[in-house]
């Protein structure tokens, strides 16, 4: 008899994660994998290799599998509809799941794209069975090719037809002298909305701008504290978030030559390629296109957004 057995799931959340040795970038299109805590069936062994999978078929498909903002997810949902034992020297679990994924917008809660797969598996025990469907599921199969690009191409024209609503939220912050925000919310327009992307560009400068201007004191003082313990390399980070037009940027030179002439010849030579950039104008560029990127993403991982897997459906 057939019957269908929706999985019991406890539902928690996943912060966005971040990797420190694989990171996603901020202008490329990104889905945050959320997933259940736990489960009656779904260990937590299993929800890893699942979430490998699903990290495996948003990247084969040209997206990154980790976000920074939580704005657009991808998770699963799994449906037990048969099962049944067959007995013998050996009891053996037969199961039929329904997989599903979903892509949705976190702040709208609106659904992307949707894709579902029915599943057969077996083992020894039920858990066996469910690990031995899931091992099924691969990122090779042409359905969820279509079903990431149907998402990807969803997320483009959200970002195109709200640009200039985007914008205006940015302008907000700006007035707000709420600079690092800003910079956030445009620093994740992703490269492939070329028309919003581009005209957003300027704004950013605007906002970088800006917030060079309320940190410029704030990180002399700071450098010059570190300096005076003879923390010369905590000195030097701390001014290489100074920009080269900012008020302070002189006095910033001053410093980074005085706090490089106390390192070794490594650390040296790192630091007198910035001190390069102060001269260098297509260098300054790069400098400053990266800073944008790590305010933005140290924005982002001060304040992280708890997603409950839950509220989702």
């Amino acid at each position: 008899m057939m019957k269908k057995v929706l999985l019991s799931i406890l539902f928690l959340v996943t912060n966005i994660v971040f990797s420190q040795n694989s990171e996603a970038d901020l202008n490329s299109i990104s889905l945050s994998v959320i997933l259940p805590d736990n489960s009656e069936y779904l260990t937590q062994k299993t929800l890893s290799k699942i979430e490998t999978k699903i990290q495996h078929i948003v990247t084969k498909n040209g997206i990154s599998g980790s976000g920074y903002s939580n704005e657009f997810l991808i998770y699963p949902k799994f449906e037990i509809f048969d099962e049944s034992t067959v007995t013998g020297m050996r009891n053996l679990i037969s199961l039929e799941v329904e997989f599903s994924l979903f892509i949705q917008q976190y702040s709208t809660r609106k659904v992307y794209a949707s894709y579902s797969k029915s599943l057969k598996g077996s083992g020894t025990t039920k858990q066996k069975a469910l690990d031995n469907a899931i091992s099924k599921i691969t990122a090779s199969d042409p359905e969820l090719t279509n079903f990431i690009i149907a998402g990807k191409e969803k997320i483009l024209s959200y970002y195109e037809n709200n640009c200039d609503q985007i914008t205006k939220d940015a302008d907000a912050h700006i007035q707000m002298k709420q600079y690092n925000r800003a910079i956030a919310v445009l620093a994740t327009i992703p490269r492939e909305a070329k028309k919003c992307y581009e005209s957003v560009q300027q704004k950013s400068v605007e906002a970088y701008n800006a917030y060079q201007n309320q940190l410029c004191k704030e990180n002399i003082l700071a450098a010059k504290t570190k300096l005076a313990s003879k923390d010369y390399n905590g000195a030097l980070n701390t001014l290489r978030y100074i920009d080269p037009s900012s008020p302070c940027a002189k006095e910033a030179e001053n410093l980074i030559t005085q706090s490089a002439s106390k390192i070794d010849q490594k650390e040296r030579k790192e630091w007198n390629l910035k001190l390069k950039m102060y001269n260098d104008n297509y260098n300054l560029k790069k400098y400053r296109l990266q800073t944008i990127r790590e305010i933005a993403k140290a924005y982002y991982q001060s304040k992280p957004q708890t997603v409950i897997y839950k509220s989702l459906f």
